[in-house]
C-alpha cells in the first residue's frame, strides 16, 4: 500500500476470489490482478468476507513478483460483512519500527489500533476482537435474588482483578453490577475453536463427575469394601465405576441437592480420568 518514492498510500487495487481447492481442512480461494510497476512496496491487504458467516483466513501469498512471493501471515477470523461492514486488514510479515513506518501504513495501523481498542460503547458480539477491560461487576445476580449481590472487584485504586469488557445491562436492583451471562465475551482469536471447546466441556464434566463419586461414596458404597485384587483397579480405569442398582433409592435422595436432577435409570456409570503416574 505504499510507494518506495512518495510513501504515501496509494489507490487501492481490487481483486475477487473464486475456488479452487477444497479439502477436508482447508479451502484455497485465489484472484488474479494487476499491480503496475510503479506502484510501489505492498505492505497491506484489505480483505471483505461475503460470506453470510465468519471465516478463518489462514494465510495470504501474493505471487507474480521478481522479489520472489509476499506473505500475509494472518491466523485470524474474518467477520462476515454482514456483521460488520467494515474491511479487514493484513499486514505483510516485514516488521518497521514506529518512525520507520511508511506513510502509507500509518492510517491502517492507527485504524487497526482503534478496531482493537474500541470506544467503550455499546454491548460486544461474538464475532468483535476488541481487547477493552472492565471490573469484575457480574459475579452475582441480585435481580434474581438479593442474597446473590456481589461485591464489585476492582477499579481504578485496585485495577486487579479484571476482564473483558462486555457493556451488558446493568441490573435493575444494582446498577454497579452488569446483567451476568453464561456466555462469557472473549475476543474472537482467543476463544476455543469448537473441538476445543468440546474437549473442555468432556474433561470439566468428567472431573465433575469423578468429584461426585467421592461425595456419594459414603452413602451408596460399602465403607467396608475394597479392591481384592490390583486387576480391579485397572478396571476401574478401563471399564469406570457402577453405582450398586440396591442403593439407587438413597442415590436419588442425595443428587437432587447435588445437581438438581435426577434420571430414573437401572444404574449409573462413571469413567474414572486415569492418572499420569499409572499409564
Amino acid at each position: 500500500m505504499s510507494s518506495e518514492e512518495t510513501k504515501l498510500e496509494k489507490e487501492r487495487i481490487k481483486g475477487y476470489v473464486h475456488l479452487t481447492h477444497r479439502s477436508a481442512k482447508e479451502i484455497k480461494y485465489e484472484a488474479d490482478f494487476e499491480v503496475p510497476t510503479n506502484f510501489g512496496e505492498i505492505g497491506a491487504v484489505l480483505v471483505e468476507n461475503e460470506h453470510k458467516r465468519e471465516s478463518f483466513m489462514k494465510e495470504i501469498v501474493l505471487d507474480g513478483f521478481l522479489t520472489g512471493p509476499i506473505k500475509f501471515s494472518c491466523d485470524s477470523w474474518v467477520h462476515s460483512k454482514f456483521d460488520n461492514p467494515d474491511l479487514r486488514v493484513f499486514f505483510s510479515n516485514k516488521c518497521y519500527l514506529p518512525s520507520e513506518t511508511p506513510e502509507g501504513l500509518k492510517r491502517l495501523r492507527e485504524g487497526e489500533l482503534v478496531a482493537l481498542r474500541g470506544n467503550r460503547q455499546g454491548e460486544r458480539k461474538v464475532f468483535e476482537r476488541i481487547y477493552d477491560y472492565d471490573v469484575y461487576n457480574d459475579l452475582g445476580n441480585p435481580d434474581k435474588d438479593p442474597g446473590l449481590k456481589r461485591s464489585v472487584l476492582g477499579g481504578k485504586e485496585h485495577p486487579y482483578p479484571r476482564r473483558c469488557r462486555t457493556g451488558r445491562p446493568r441490573c435493575a436492583k444494582d446498577p454497579l453490577s452488569e446483567k451476568p451471562s453464561d456466555k462469557v465475551y472473549v475476543p474472537r482469536d482467543e476463544s476455543f475453536s469448537d473441538v476445543k471447546q468440546a474437549t473442555f466441556y468432556v474433561n470439566t464434566l468428567k472431573s465433575a463427575l469423578h468429584a461426585l463419586v467421592h461425595v456419594l461414596r459414603t452413602s451408596v458404597v460399602d465403607k467396608n469394601l475394597g479392591f481384592p485384587i490390583f486387576s480391579a483397579i485397572d478396571d476401574l480405569f478401563n471399564e469406570g465405576y457402577n453405582l450398586p442398582s440396591q442403593q439407587q433409592k438413597d442415590l436419588k435422595t442425595i443428587l437432587p441437592r447435588l445437581v438438581k436432577l435426577v434420571q430414573d435409570v437401572g444404574f449409573c456409570l462413571t469413567l474414572v480420568k486415569c492418572s499420569n503416574n499409572i499409564r
